[in-house]
């Protein structure tokens, strides 16, 4: 169902408490029953307002997951924010970046694993998913890259661009075992075997 509408801007405090209220139910059943089997009148009934007054706020059920998904995405860019702030710091100590890199990476997957695994489904099948992705993805190899040229000169890699992106893809890899896996082991052990694997193959 979709309604033409023009999708309101919320200015007075209420109506911004309906549009979070309404943002809030759904990522909660997006989480806990997945995106197709959630309904925008199920949202509504939750949320405890009229399906009306939700398409007043949302064209669709695919721009209240953008926006949540959107939402989600902001807490990446603190984490950059960090990253690239402390780059300095761990200059001289390329390890402890890499091990930093990982666990703020972690924590921030960590903080809505089953919005994750939703977010994983739908880009197969809704590029406007797979763009907020892909644009988070990139941003996080920039700063990978944008530290490497801080020591270029120590590294055995040639291609430190293109290292830049194989280390994020092992980096995202070692990430996802660990928020989603099931693992046998401890992640502590696969969290070093991640950061040592890396390290060789950049320096050693």
């Amino acid at each position: 169902m979709e309604q033409d509408k023009t999708i309101r801007k919320p200015k007075q405090a209420r109506s911004k408490k309906t549009k979070e209220k309404i943002l809030e139910t759904a990522l909660e059943l997006f989480c806990s029953k997945g995106y197709y089997n959630t309904t925008t009148n199920e949202i509504a009934k939750v949320a405890d307002v009229s399906i009306g007054s939700l398409y007043s706020y949302f064209k669709d059920k695919d721009t209240i997951f953008l926006e949540i998904l959107s939402d989600y995405h902001k807490t990446f860019s603190s984490v950059y924010d960090d990253i690239d702030h402390n780059m300095e710091i761990f200059k001289s100590d390329p390890k402890a970046w890499l091990r930093h890199l990982f666990k703020y990476m972690i924590k921030a997957h960590e903080t809505s694993i089953e919005l994750n695994k939703e977010m994983n489904i739908l880009c197969y099948t809704k590029p406007e998913v797979a763009k907020i992705r892909e644009k988070n993805q990139e941003k996080n190899r920039e700063i990978t890259l944008e530290y490497f040229n801080l020591f270029k000169k120590e590294m055995k890699v040639k291609d430190i661009e293109a290292a830049s992106i194989v280390v994020f893809n092992l980096i995202d890899s070692v990430v996802d075992q660990i928020v989603f896996g099931r693992n046998q082991i401890d992640n502590n052990r696969i969290l070093d075997a991640g950061i040592d694997a890396v390290y060789k193959y950049l320096m050693e």
